[in-house]
């Protein structure tokens, strides 16, 4: 509704063209927003077919879902048996379209240019914050060093602080990214999906 035009001009009852055929609205549905700028208009197939240019190939997929007593797995089993088609579970059809976003679309460089960015500019700042901790605290290492401890068992000390501020910072860090994409996913204005490969990358 937002991309054509708002609920002020698109509401039940609004009738509008689209490739010379007036068409009109007769529900609207809650959805979340992709990636792309143009709307999504729901109609039959048939319809579809009559308002949109003549191709080749006008049908994208088609949703079925199984009977009592059979499974999403067994029944996409069949499906690819009996047509030669390919079929998938939901899980499966998520992850291919994933699959193909990031193949065939700029969001996984852009993304994974920001990350990158992102962890050079932490790895910098954390590196320079424990320089200066290092060279403050030199006289208090120095006095560790003098009742008799190892520069190894120092460096351990160092490195403990490292990972466990770290681990801290990582930790609010997911914490706050997750609150965001649950706020900013809430109501269906946004696709939000925290997987265990995000969180481990």
């Amino acid at each position: 509704v937002e991309r054509l035009g708002g609920p002020e001009n698109i509401h039940l009852g609004t009738t509008f063209e689209i490739n010379d055929h007036r068409v009109r609205v007769v529900a609207i549905i809650k959805t979340q927003k992709s990636f792309q700028n143009f709307p999504f208009v729901y109609t039959t197939y048939e319809r579809a077919l009559s308002v949109t240019p003549e191709e080749r190939r006008k049908l994208s997929y088609v949703l079925a879902g199984p009977v009592s007593g059979v499974s999403p797995e067994e029944l996409a089993r069949r499906i690819h048996e009996q047509t030669g088609l390919g079929a998938f579970t939901e899980e499966q059809f998520g992850w291919k379209t994933v699959k193909w976003i990031l193949q065939n679309t700029g969001i996984g460089v852009n993304f994974g240019t920001t990350v990158l960015l992102g962890f050079i500019e932490g790895m910098a700042i954390s590196g320079q914050t424990f320089y200066l901790f290092t060279v403050e605290n030199l006289p208090q290492f120095g006095a560790l060093k003098a009742i008799g401890a190892s520069t190894g068992m120092l460096a351990r000390m160092i490195l403990l602080q490292s990972f466990t501020v770290g681990t801290i910072g990582y930790g609010v860090g997911v914490g706050l990214a997750t609150l965001f994409g649950l706020t900013a996913g809430s109501g269906g204005r946004l696709p939000f999906k925290e997987t265990w490969p995000l969180l481990v990358g």
